[in-house]
């Protein structure tokens, strides 16, 4: 019989058997664990900690500020600033029962205070909803300052912060512009998240570039910038200055849009250029909303490519004088103003009063049949030789401009598949053709600049963070586009226009004015629509010394006159005149010999009279030595009398001969809404003088040039 074994001696050998695997299988996933952390700590698991890294760090883009945008003068035009947006997240994780509770009612009570469109109880009540409906990432209030997002850190809840209060700031960038509707389409804008104007043609220079930062998660759901990683500093966008006279601009808008109004016009457009440089001083651009409003809504003046009508004749005239085909003197016989070309018939605007006509009275007067037939007579057998003449001043060329176009311009030649018997001769009054506005400026620019002609532009310099990165000097396209023969032919012309021609109504006493009017028929398809018209006038002054080309087109004139002379020149006239009211160097600088010249004497102030006068060191006395608030003044020999301008109490004054500085500071004074229009010196108010202040809330000024 086999020795058999104790129970109990196996049982205990079992026991611990198992506990030897145990101590095993543990001391095997204790290695395994460490050995894992290890790996990890030491970066030979790259994918595990790859992953372990995205779930807990991020990389996030820096938002670059977008540049400046200036006037000449410096005046700022575009700029952007930091805007926030308050977010609460009801759920925030730190944000307990009690802490909700404790500071609502002091939160609500300041919120009523500083945004009024609800009271203590609607703001309670608002914030309690969101509590309650587990509302993640409200935004409570949109664009806010930084002065009052400073504020409102303080307040309770906000301060704690994002974690425990629930309240956060989301900082967005906003697009201020300073001159609202003003130049509005050419300083430009962001439509549709794409920028047009200016801010579109400089978008790369002024976006900058956007930089990037690491954050690592903290608890709380709560990232925050990581310090020792590597991060791509933003790059802010660069600053432009343009050639916009903000002055200019407001008399070139306003003016524009009281002729449009005036006609009932569908849209329009004014240029004002320096002639010796080409910088662009104003653009305006106006288009008549169903509402009847006018608002800058298309650039025309550098995308609108159409017929301009008589003021190509210049390129016509040009042409005949260059190639030696015609003089000023030169006649025609313009056949009682219509006549019969290829079957088709050309057509004076007025019936003329004599039936010959000398090349420059047919300018000066306009007549299409005289410009006409000159041209068919000397390049009907080889009309190529007359298109080179618009090709060699860049007519069929895009405009190389700050602002770019789509659009593209028109003169066809002998190979176009629309050349017929006709294109010639229409040609030559301005049909059958495409320009721009911005195009025929530059050549009238280029005669009055005696030949030169400038690239028109409106950046010349570029800056980032106050240092000149760029200056963009005046660029010369084309040397002379004539001889200077020929020159002296077109401005005497021009000249013509205003003094016995289609613009006589610009004719004034303080200074000459050269240019050309235009009246086209517009087409609409194929056809030309009866009773819609564009009526321009293109021109420079002052003629003998030419500082400013200025051009008008205003299109469809509804009401009243449809010539340029009466529609586009009255523009013309009210730019030029505060120009030459307000510049020293185009009015005419007395000789050394003759007597002072002294300044009209507005009413107005007395000090600031008295401290313009010594400045420009004139003497001045006081009518009988009466001293008073308020004074006028006329010329007396070399001196200035001034007399006393008296306004009684409790009654609203004669502003009759007040500058409108003056007026609209008594006026606030006396707490009396103002408005007013034109420039220069008060002829008429709206409230008649002497009527009691307390009957009077508001007064209508209008002013014209001295």
């Amino acid at each position: 019989m086999s020795k058999q074994e104790n129970p109990k001696v196996n049982t205990r050998r079992a026991i611990l058997l198992r506990a030897y695997l145990v101590f095993g299988l543990v001391l095997v996933f204790g290695f395994s664990v460490l050995f894992t952390a290890a790996k990890l700590q030491l970066g030979s698991d790259e994918e595990f900690s790859k992953e372990m890294q995205q779930k807990n760090t991020r990389t996030i883009d820096v938002k670059a500020i977008r540049g400046n945008i200036y006037a000449a003068d410096g005046s700022l035009l575009a700029t952007s600033v930091p805007r926030y947006n308050m977010v609460f997240d009801a759920m925030a994780d730190g944000l307990t029962k009690d802490t909700f509770q404790k500071y609502i009612d002091s939160l609500s009570l300041l919120m009523a205070t500083e945004f009024k469109e609800k009271n203590q109880a609607d703001w309670k009540s608002y914030f309690k909803g969101l509590r309650n409906n587990k509302s993640r990432y409200a935004i409570i209030v949109k664009d806010q300052g930084f002065d009052v997002v400073k504020k409102m850190k303080t307040w309770p809840l906000i301060r704690k912060g994002k974690f425990k209060g629930g309240f956060w700031f989301d900082e967005k960038g906003k697009r201020l512009y300073f001159m609202g509707d003003l130049a509005k389409r050419t300083i430009g804008y962001s439509k549709d998240g794409v920028y047009v104007g200016l801010e579109g043609a400089f978008d790369s220079l002024l976006r900058g570039t956007d930089g990037q930062r690491m954050e690592k998660r903290m608890p709380g759901n709560i990232w925050r910038p990581m310090e020792n990683a590597k991060v791509k500093d933003p790059v802010n966008g660069y600053d432009i200055v343009t050639t916009l006279d903000v002055n200019l601009q407001d008399v070139a808008q306003n003016a524009l849009q009281r002729v449009l109004a005036a006609n009932e016009a569908d849209h329009g457009c004014v240029v004002v250029m320096e002639v010796k440089t080409g910088a662009i001083k104003a653009m305006a651009n106006l288009k008549r909303n169903e509402k009847g409003e006018y608002m800058e809504v298309l650039n025309y003046a550098v995308n609108e490519f159409e017929e301009p009508g008589s003021t190509f004749k210049l390129v016509s005239a040009m042409a005949l004088l260059e190639d030696g085909y015609a003089k000023p003197s030169d006649s025609v016989n313009i056949q009682g103003g219509e006549v019969k070309m290829f079957g088709e018939t050309m057509k004076d605007a007025t019936d003329p009063t004599k039936n010959i006509l000398t090349l420059q009275e047919s300018f000066e007067k306009s007549s299409n049949v005289g410009i006409s037939k000159l041209v068919l007579k000397h390049y009907g057998k080889q009309p190529e030789k007359f298109v080179n003449h618009a090709m060699r001043l860049g007519l069929h060329f895009k405009p190389e401009f700050d602002i770019q176009t789509p659009n593209n311009p028109l003169i066809k030649t002998k190979k176009s598949k629309n050349w017929y018997n006709t294109t010639l001769p229409w040609m030559s009054i301005g049909y059958e053709t495409k320009i721009s506005p911005l195009q025929m400026l530059t050549l009238y620019n280029a005669v009055a600049n005696n030949g030169k002609m400038m690239r028109p532009y409106m950046v010349s310099e570029i800056r980032h963070e106050g240092r000149l990165i760029k200056n963009i000097a005046p660029q010369a396209i084309n040397e002379k586009i004539c001889s200077d023969k020929t020159l002296a032919a077109l401005k005497s012309m021009m000249e013509g226009v205003v003094d016995h021609g289609t613009a006589t109504n610009l004719k004034n006493n303080n200074y000459q004015v050269a240019g050309k009017t235009g009246t086209a028929q517009i087409a609409k398809g194929k056809k030309y629509q009866e009773g819609s018209y564009k009526a321009s006038f293109a021109g420079y002054f002052p003629a003998s010394s030419p500082q400013y080309s200025i051009i008008v087109v205003i299109n469809e004139p509804k009401k009243g006159a449809i010539y340029g002379a009466l529609v586009a020149g009255p523009v013309f006239k009210d730019i030029a005149d505060k120009i030459y009211s307000s510049s020293l160097k185009i009015q005419p600088v007395a000789a050394a010999s003759r007597e002072p010249q002294i300044p009209s004497i507005l009413k107005g102030s007395s000090a600031k009279t008295l401290q313009v006068l010594n400045g420009l060191n004139i003497s001045s006395t006081r009518d009988s030595g009466r001293q008073s608030e308020w004074v006028s003044g006329d010329k007396k020999g070399f001196s200035v009398l001034l007399k006393p301008a008296q306004i009684k109490q409790g009654q609203l004054p004669e502003f009759k001969g007040m500058g409108l500085r003056d007026a609209i500071l008594w006026l606030e004074q006396h707490k009396i809404r103002v408005s007013s229009e034109g420039y220069g010196r008060i002829v008429s108010q709206s409230i008649p003088p002497g009527t009691a202040l307390s009957k009077v809330s508001q007064v209508h000024l209008i002013l014209e040039p001295f």
